[in-house]
């Protein structure tokens, strides 16, 4: 499968024009985009005042929530992938346990950064748990490769020497036009 474009867009703006002008006219099925949300917010408006009509999907660093309160009803439909599981759902206990510590936290609301966060939290205890009394940069990097198909809660994770990579997780979200993000 190869691209029917490329376009680029400077690292921290909103100038899209150029990428726009090389991508829409072409009107490919759809467009991967790999950046922060403004940008990704932006290339979308001026794609869609351009024509163009596809799916855009996004990778999970984009930030979930914060390219669907950019968008607002323009975000609807726009595919975002994802590394945690949904954590608008208390379907997992770890799920479970993220939106009680959420509630617990005041104001805040659920969403995939936060989730991610809470997660690497309780990976990175977990590893100076393994790493043992006055650990050192070496026990931890050992104690977390000793986190093999470990469950937390439903979400996998294992590391080893050789994998740094702690789960394989993927999923898909989409956004709604009401600034929501669903499965």
């Amino acid at each position: 499968l190869a691209p029917v474009a490329l376009g680029t867009v400077e690292r921290n703006t909103v100038n899209v024009a150029q990428a726009v002008n090389d991508i829409a006219p072409l009107m490919p099925d759809a467009v991967v985009q790999i950046s922060a949300y403004k940008s990704c917010a932006a290339f979308i408006r001026e794609a869609r005042k351009a024509g163009y009509g596809g799916t855009f999907f996004n990778v999970s660093f984009v930030g979930t929530q914060a390219l669907a309160d950019e968008l607002g009803k323009e975000g609807r439909g726009i595919m975002v992938s994802q590394v945690m599981p949904f954590p608008f759902s208390t379907t997992t206990t770890i799920s479970r346990e993220y939106i009680d510590a959420v509630k617990k936290a005041g104001d805040a609301q659920p969403n995939y950064s936060s989730m991610e966060g809470y997660l690497a939290a309780k990976v990175f205890t977990e590893g100076l748990k393994r790493a043992g009394r006055g650990p050192s940069r070496e026990a931890l990097v050992t104690g977390l490769e000793s986190i093999q198909k470990t469950d937390f809660g439903g979400f996998s994770v294992e590391f080893g020497p050789r994998d740094h990579v702690a789960s394989r997780f993927v999923d898909l979200s989409m956004l709604t036009e009401d600034g929501k993000v669903r499965r």
